[in-house]
């Protein structure tokens, strides 16, 4: 597990991630750096993460190898299973930013609405700078053997693999060394957890972890760009 991630928030990442009218109320730059700062006081990034080789490709779903152990686990990725082929290996992970956090944000204390708001895109900022720290690394593997990589692809979020196969991938991982538990309906606890595979191989070309949107079960109707989209945007900016 890789925890305390060094990541800290500002007031302009959370203004850039509002919505048009919240940013241009009066008092919003206050608010943002109020929210930031409380946000970053209430960080605690961690992740869990793996490698597997891509041992099989069945017709709804994979067979993953670890490759020290020799372990194998199954994905049911359904419908969505033939974008893997052309894939050799997976970056599957689990990260969170703590409990500590949810509760600001759900807490009163946050007692209207532009406040509310603010404390939502600070927990998106930072999972998206958490994310980075996942994209990177797998960006630094595929360069080193000479493949492209995936978009970051999570269970529920795309067409065809469903949120029962969320189960699964947090699976792999002793989740109680995070601190999160996976609820009945699906959803991870804190709220702010996200699993996520990226695949690598000489099926892809792109070099960079970029958008999963162009994949997303949204099909671009959501308000709300997605952690893993914006680590790839604020990345390469950067």
């Amino acid at each position: 597990m890789i925890d305390g991630i060094d990541i800290s928030i500002s007031d302009v990442e959370i203004l850039s991630l509002a919505q048009t009218r919240w940013k241009r109320a009066e008092g919003a730059h206050k608010a943002a750096r109020y929210v930031a700062a409380v946000t970053n006081d209430r960080l605690h990034p961690r992740t869990l993460f793996t490698w597997f080789n891509l041992h099989a490709i069945k017709k709804d779903g994979l067979t993953l190898r670890h490759p020290a152990t020799k372990k194998q686990a199954t994905l049911s990725t359904g419908d969505f299973t033939p974008f893997f082929t052309g894939a050799t290996h997976l970056l599957a992970a689990v990260y969170t930013l703590g409990g500590e956090l949810d509760k600001k944000i759900v807490h009163p204390d946050y007692p209207d609405e532009m406040l509310r708001h603010f404390g939502y895109m600070g927990a998106l900022a930072a999972l998206t700078q958490t994310a980075s720290f996942l994209t990177q690394l797998a960006e630094k593997r595929a360069q080193s053997q000479g493949v492209g990589v995936s978009p970051p692809l999570s269970p529920g979020s795309i067409d065809g693999w469903e949120l029962s196969g969320q189960s699964e991938l947090c699976g792999l991982f002793p989740m109680e060394k995070l601190g999160v538990v996976q609820k009945e309906n699906g959803m991870l606890s804190p709220m702010n957890t996200l699993s996520v595979v990226i695949a690598m191989g000489p099926g892809f070309t792109d070099q960079r972890v970029g958008s999963p949107c162009r994949l997303c079960r949204m099909k671009g109707s959501c308000t709300l760009s997605c952690s893993n989209h914006r680590a790839s945007a604020l990345k390469k900016a950067s």
